[in-house]
């Protein structure tokens, strides 16, 4: 049980990976998407996995779904959205093909000049990145509602969840050759 699990509301014994697991599908529900859950623990929870191995994973569901859209954290803060974007990184050069989208990681985009250090850091690995979408207006109903469906995760952050409800800020990823 770590300090989040209880902030979120947990004791021991509680099923906190099945729980969000349940609050993930509620949300994604809500928006009419489909999740699709890797095989990795939350770093907490035991040893991280390499950006690679989460590459692959990534890799293996884009072929077996056929997507033709990701969307990914720009990686500000959160040791695993800064892994995610890594992997997805990585991917976007394997398939340049593709369209990409990162988004500026809702909560973490308050630390001051995050946002600018990783786009930075992805500009120095060779990537393009060009705002996709200026801002969006401030969540729509349909986004407050999924919102809603994480209780756990809205008790442990406080009123810091509040800044998913701003506007969003996009860019289009393009990997140089």
């Amino acid at each position: 049980m770590t300090e989040w699990d209880r902030a979120a509301g947990f004791a021991d014994g509680d099923d906190v990976i099945g729980r969000r697991q349940e609050e993930d599908e509620a949300a994604l529900r809500m928006l009419g998407a489909r999740p699709v859950w890797l095989e990795f623990l939350k770093r907490e929870y035991g040893d991280p996995p390499s950006h690679l191995g989460v590459a692959d994973a990534l890799d293996e569901v884009i072929r077996n779904t056929g997507a033709t859209v990701v969307v990914s954290p720009l990686g500000l803060v959160h040791d695993d959205h800064v892994l995610t974007a890594a992997a997805s990184f990585e991917v976007a050069r394997r398939r340049p093909g593709m369209r990409w989208l990162v988004y500026e990681d809702a909560i973490y985009r308050m630390t001051e000049g995050k946002t600018d250090e990783a786009l930075a850091r992805h500009r120095e690995a060779g990537f393009v990145l060009e705002k996709a979408v200026q801002d969006f207006p401030p969540a729509a109903n349909n986004k407050r509602a999924a919102i809603n469906c994480y209780p756990t995760q809205l008790r442990a952050l406080g009123d810091r969840w509040r800044d998913a409800l701003e506007p969003e800020r996009y860019w289009s990823v393009v990997a140089r050759p």
